[in-house]
Parts: structure tokens; C-alpha cells; sequence
């Protein structure tokens, strides 16, 4: 699964627990194929709801069979599901009901353009009374937090990203709710934080400093709801400076929660937040996309050394 896009990941991963466990079933709101969810729909008609266009329904009906003893996951893209968080609040998160959601095409998605990409999702969805809300950044890390996400019983949104992206993890990572993931301890110059698509950028901007005798940390944070305060704070007193990386809008994603995190800090280290500031993006390729909002390794490495 190591080279597989991370919606593959997901999908493949659903299909295999679903083999272990008859109490899954799959709710679609038309886009199967894309989300991949078509692999468990090809495994297990018998457990599958196609409900087209209408994620309200779709919405509902997880809601249902959730509240009936079954564990359902309904994937769309994640700006149309959370589209839905009246939705998701009342019939889902109000009854605490065990349900995941998966919003895919999270981050710089490509040609499908502004509406199709989840940029707001982290921000509505964390928003949300017994919500938790997850982001895997590679095919190991999707599959252990969808497996962790089956046994749970909560509601549960995670975030899946539409590429592949490079594996830092082995057979052996262990996905614990709540927990920052240190991928590069060398915090005395700053500590980079971001989660999901941007982690490998950001590494790879890391690696550019090291090169360079500068030592800057890197955190992947896979559970952006709920985060252990007293770990993420105990790593930022080591340093000065922070910086966020996220491909999602700076108003309520990543560095808010980071921001949030360290308020009642007596010393607080400086943070740079890096991510969309307040757009609908552009419609091109993801390449293009990640370079053109400086989100791409060169734009990361540009963003830290202004402002280390």
C-alpha cells in the first residue's frame, strides 16, 4: 500500500476490515469511485447504500443504521460532506452516534477546482460537539487510524488526502489518539508542525536547513481533535519559534488549534502560521497548486527562513 494514494489507502483498508467485520457498512452520496469506497461496494452489495446526490440523506441514514448497533462509513468529498454540518450535528454528534465520516479530496486537489477541495473542513468539523477529527499523512497512517476508527465508538471525521504521499512509517507505527508524532528532534531553531498532505513537504524543507547546520524540528499531528495539550506543549517549551504548515484555510485549522493549544503558556514561543489565508484557490494541477500558494517544499523552506 506504500505507494498508493492515500484515498486507495482508504478504501482498500475499508474493504479488508469489512472482510473481519459484518457490522460495516458503506453510505455514498454518488461519488464511490472517486472516494473509493467502490472497493468495498464491489465486496459487499449486500452492505453498500448508493443514496446519489444527497449527502443530507446519506447523512441521515448512518446516523440510523449507527443507532441500530451498525458501524457505518459515509465518504464524499470532505467540502461537500462538511457542507452538511447541521446535519452532522444534530443526527450524528448530538446522539454521540458511531459513525465515520470520510471527506475526501482534502487540501490543493487539482483541475476539479475551488468547490470540489475540502479547505474549510478541519475548521467546521472540530467545531463540532463529540466530533474527532483525524488526518493521516501517509498509506500506514491512513490504515492504522482506519482501523483504530472501527473498534472506537464516537463519531469520527477524517480527512483523506486524494495523492499519494512518501511513507515515514513502518508495519510497527502505532496510531494513539490525541498524540503529536515527533518525526525530527532537533527543535533548538524551531519546530515545524503540520499533518496530512504538507508533512513530506515540510520534511523535505527540514532537511534543506539541516544541510544548511540550522536545527529544526518536525511534528506530525494525525489527531487534530482530540491533541494532548500537556505533550504538544511540553515539545514547544523546547524551543522559540513554531511554524504551521497546513493546506487548509489559517481560520480554524492547524495553527489555531496549536495556537489554542499553548494559551495558557507562562512562555510562549513565537508562531508562524502557514497555510491559505482566506481563499477559494485556483483550478490546475496539484504540483502547480502547492507551488503557486507556497506550499510546496520551496515555498515552506522560503516561508521559515524569512521568519527563523
Amino acid at each position: 500500500m506504500k505507494n498508493l494514494a492515500i484515498r486507495d489507502v482508504f478504501g482498500l483498508t475499508l474493504r479488508d476490515l469489512g472482510k473481519k467485520n459484518k457490522k460495516i457498512f458503506a453510505v455514498s452520496p454518488d461519488l464511490k469511485a472517486a472516494t473509493k469506497l467502490s472497493y468495498f461496494f464491489k465486496e459487499f452489495p449486500e452492505r453498500s447504500i448508493e443514496t446519489g446526490i444527497a449527502e443530507a440523506n446519506a447523512i441521515g441514514i448512518s446516523a440510523g443504521l449507527a443507532l441500530a448497533g451498525l458501524k457505518p462509513v459515509v465518504s464524499s468529498f470532505g467540502a461537500f460532506l462538511t457542507g452538511k454540518n447541521v446535519e452532522i450535528r444534530t443526527s450524528i454528534s448530538f446522539n454521540n452516534a458511531n459513525v465515520i465520516i470520510a471527506g475526501t479530496h482534502g487540501g490543493l486537489i487539482g483541475p476539479d477546482g475551488p468547490s470540489q477541495a475540502g479547505l474549510q473542513d478541519i475548521a467546521v468539523m472540530r467545531s463540532i460537539p463529540n466530533m474527532s477529527v483525524y488526518q493521516p499523512a501517509t498509506a500506514i497512517e491512513t490504515r492504522k487510524i482506519l482501523e483504530y476508527s472501527i473498534k472506537a465508538n464516537k463519531p469520527i471525521y477524517i480527512r483523506i488526502s486524494r495523492q499519494a504521499n512518501k511513507e515515514f512509517f513502518t508495519s510497527s507505527y502505532k496510531f494513539t489518539e490525541g498524540n503529536p508524532v515527533t518525526l525530527n528532534k532537533n527543535f533548538q531553531d524551531g519546530i515545524v508542525i503540520s499533518s496530512g498532505n504538507t508533512l513530506q513537504n515540510c520534511y523535505e524543507a527540514v532537511e534543506k536547513f539541516k544541510k544548511l547546520g540550522k536545527k529544526i524540528g518536525l511534528i506530525n499531528i494525525p489527531s487534530i481533535k482530540p491533541l494532548n495539550k500537556s505533550k504538544i506543549k511540553n515539545l514547544l517549551r523546547k524551543t522559540n519559534k513554531v511554524f504551521t504548515i497546513e493546506d487548509h484555510n489559517i481560520y480554524g485549522g492547524l495553527g489555531s488549534v496549536i495556537l489554542e493549544s499553548l494559551s495558557d503558556l507562562d512562555k510562549k514561543p513565537k508562531i508562524f502560521m502557514h497555510g491559505l489565508k482566506d481563499v477559494f484557490i485556483q483550478s490546475d494541477e496539484v504540483e502547480n497548486l502547492y507551488k503557486y500558494y507556497g506550499l510546496d517544499s520551496k515555498g515552506i523552506f522560503k516561508f521559515i527562513n524569512k521568519n527563523i
